[in-house]
């Protein structure tokens, strides 16, 4: 989950340019060993103003995932093209019924104080992750697949080593699954896969986060201060026990930034290295010298809901009218100056299993809509349901503004609103509501008529497989699906639910390419219902300082771990070598 419901901003993505510059002397000449220190920071959520935790299996936030995923790994990670890779495991294989997984320790594994990291530690790791005590919001998303998960969250059980999860000797894991789950390596990569160290746990109990510097780390950083000032700022040096190639700077600064306005003044004013670039500052960083602007897409889908128990989008030609009715290029040039896709699809470009020929509603293929047969479709909608454009007055279409990422949210809506009124002559009302209860309104609206009728959100496709999108957002029984879809009284309700069961069996496929047939066909279906209406996809746009050296563009929000070793800082002054 993702993480739940939530706004997603736009937030750090650690990116640049693939090419170093090998030259000796100049303004890229490489700082003394002393000197390479980089300055990062770390964005906040909404109102969030700190790290929410630095224990893998409780953060939720973009803003500790990134330190975690710097001092912490797992058995495997995503690299910068969203492939998997051998992390603490030195190889995987997968049973042919895909209902076990083994992996192979590499050899020699140590925790940053040296002791040595066994397949004990990767089974505890996952095993408390799922522990109802440890309170994890995110290990049933990423782990659920894993076998009596459900009931060791319930409480029904104690422990599931020795059962689900076995470590027959000290270098091999083996992970028992509930049902074949093809995207389970991919979603092995989140930060609650990461592996702990017992012992740290068992002394300081809640409190082993602030001890972590005492030898808990496994991946390229240790933490070694967490200062809490007027600024709070975490300082990260090399793992020495380190498996992988070790980072090249001797000490990473990641300062933390209530949001990315904040940040990005801070990066003009010299106090950072690279910074996201929030959607009404691009001006000002395309106005940069060449090559400090980097944008790449991001995995970051933003859409609207609306509620199928509520009339009129019980309607399949109401709903597909509201998406055709959008000019979804225009509100992308217009209010986002191109830090955003418009899109009509639901699983992100760039990802393994996107599927590029899918259309729009009724096969229009343009994300400028279609004005026209949007109005049609609207004209027989209401006609079916025995009402007039009087309906749309009662609709409760609620939003919160209040995102400090996107200032030009307000804008969005306003756009959206007047071109619904031009083309379809329907007049909705925007009820601009606090974040508190947007999100209780939210969860308020599954299986209720009454909830609200159209609201905005946006989803971070947490690892590269359609079923971290689809099956979350649209399977059967899903807490997110806000949308009722599936569960609702509509004429072609029948077809929803024969859509679910696709994904179901789509999520059970071993063979990938088949996989990916499967859910292109249920993407398709779901598109054609407007099960979500997509707007656009993320652009991820970062400046980064011309002294930074090695950065590699990438839809990722933090950086591979073993990505850490090509990055270096040049005599540049434009550096924030002081800090």
């Amino acid at each position: 989950m993702a993480f739940g419901l939530f706004l997603c901003l736009l937030v750090l993505v650690l990116a640049g340019c693939d090419q170093q510059d090998n030259t000796l002397d100049g303004p890229n000449a490489p700082l003394a060993v002393n000197q390479q220190t980089g300055v990062f920071p770390a964005v906040g959520e909404n109102s969030q103003s700190d790290f929410t935790s630095l224990d893998p299996a409780r953060a939720s936030d973009h803003a500790s995932a990134q330190v975690i995923s710097m001092a912490f790994t797992g058995l495997v990670s995503l690299d910068s093209h969203l492939q998997v890779r051998p992390q603490l495991a030195e190889s995987y294989t997968s049973s042919d019924n895909g209902l076990t997984w083994t992996f192979k320790l590499k050899p020699n594994l140590k925790f940053s104080d040296g002791t040595h990291l066994t397949s004990q530690d990767v089974v505890y790791s996952l095993d408390r992750a799922l522990q109802p005590l440890t309170a994890s919001s995110t290990a049933s998303t990423f782990l659920g697949s894993i076998k009596d998960a459900d009931k060791l969250r319930r409480g029904e059980i104690q422990t599931l080593i020795g059962d689900s999860l076995q470590a027959p000797d000290a270098q091999t894991v083996i992970i028992k699954l509930a049902r074949p789950d093809q995207s389970f390596l991919s979603a092995l990569t989140n930060g609650c896969a990461s592996v702990v160290k017992k012992q740290l746990i068992e002394k300081y109990g809640s409190a082993w986060t602030d001890h972590v510097n005492e030898g808990g780390s496994t991946g390229p950083w240790v933490i070694a201060r967490s200062i809490k000032q007027a600024t709070r700022y975490i300082v990260l040096t090399p793992n020495t026990y380190y498996y992988g190639p070790r980072p090249k700077l001797k000490k990473a600064i990641v300062t933390y930034y209530i949001n990315p306005q904040t940040v990005y003044r801070a990066y003009e004013a010299g106090q950072i290295d690279i910074a996201p670039v929030p959607s009404n500052q691009i001006g000002r960083a395309r106005a940069l010298p060449v090559g400090e602007l980097h944008q790449v897409p991001g995995l970051t889908m933003y859409y609207y809901g609306l509620n199928y128990l509520a009339r009129p989008f019980d309607n399949l030609k109401v709903r597909q009218a509201l998406a055709l009715a959008i000019n979804k290029d225009a509100l992308a040039h217009d209010v986002y100056s191109g830090t955003m896709l418009a899109t009509n699809h639901i699983v992100p470009a760039g990802i393994p299993g996107y599927t590029p020929q899918l259309s729009g509603p009724l096969g229009v293929s343009s994300t400028k809509g279609d004005p026209q047969k949007a109005r049609q479709l609207l004209d027989e909608g209401l006609q079916e349901e025995g009402v007039t454009r009087d309906i749309f007055k009662n609709v409760n279409f609620e939003v919160f503004s209040g995102i400090p990422s996107d200032v030009n949210i307000k804008s969005e809506y306003n756009s959206i609103r007047t071109m619904w009124k031009d083309f379809l002559g329907i007049d909705v009302k925007i009820n601009d509501t606090s974040e508190a209860k947007y999100y209780s309104d939210l969860q308020n609206t599954v299986n209720n008529a009454k909830g609200l009728g159209i609201w905005r959100l946006s989803w971070n496709t947490d690892y590269p497989d359609p079923h971290a999108v689809l099956s979350p957002q649209f399977g059967q029984g899903m807490s997110n699906n806000i949308q009722n879809y599936g569960q609702n009284k509509a004429l072609n309700v029948d077809q929803q639910q024969e859509t679910q069961r696709l994904l179901t069996q789509a999520d059970a496929v071993t063979n990938q390419q088949q996989r990916y047939q499967l859910y292109a066909q249920a993407e398709q279906r779901l598109i054609d219902d407007v099960a979500w209406l997509p707007l656009f996809q993320g652009v991820k746009s970062t400046v980064v300082k011309p002294c930074v050296q090695g950065w590699t563009d990438s839809p990722l929000d933090q950086v591979a771990p073993d990505d850490w070793a090509k990055i270096s800082l040049s005599s540049n002054a434009s550096c924030a070598h002081n800090v």
